[in-house]
């Protein structure tokens, strides 16, 4: 995997973690959003679906992570770390995901293109 690679995984998985502790907190990006101060566009376009107008998720920079690892209530070198995990173990996840795409025995499969 080349830096280009490690850094869209890693940006994916800051992201993927930030909503993944919203999620166990039980907090919305609305809530989110008033925690840390800002409007909820400003939550939206950098963890949901991103800038309307570009239609990219806008990236978060070190400001927006210690901010929001603060609303959480997590130092933000742990939400580094749980991200860097996750960005690092895709190469796994990726070869389970192409082992497990034909698990039908060959010639089983015909009904799933009708499913």
């Amino acid at each position: 995997m080349d830096d280009e690679e490690l850094a869209k995984r890693f940006s994916d998985a800051v992201v993927s973690e930030i909503k993944a502790e919203m999620g166990r907190q039980d907090l919305s990006s609305r809530g989110l959003a008033k925690l840390i101060g800002s409007n909820p566009q400003f939550v939206s376009s950098r963890l949901d679906g991103g800038n309307p107008r570009t239609g990219e998720r806008v990236i978060l920079n070190i400001r927006d992570i210690i901010v929001i690892a603060s609303a959480l209530g997590m130092p933000w070198a742990e939400l580094m770390t749980r991200a860097e995990n996750v960005a690092r173990r895709q190469d796994d996840y990726d070869l389970v995901a192409n082992e497990s795409i034909n698990e039908f025995p060959e010639g089983n499969d015909a009904d799933f293109e009708s499913a």
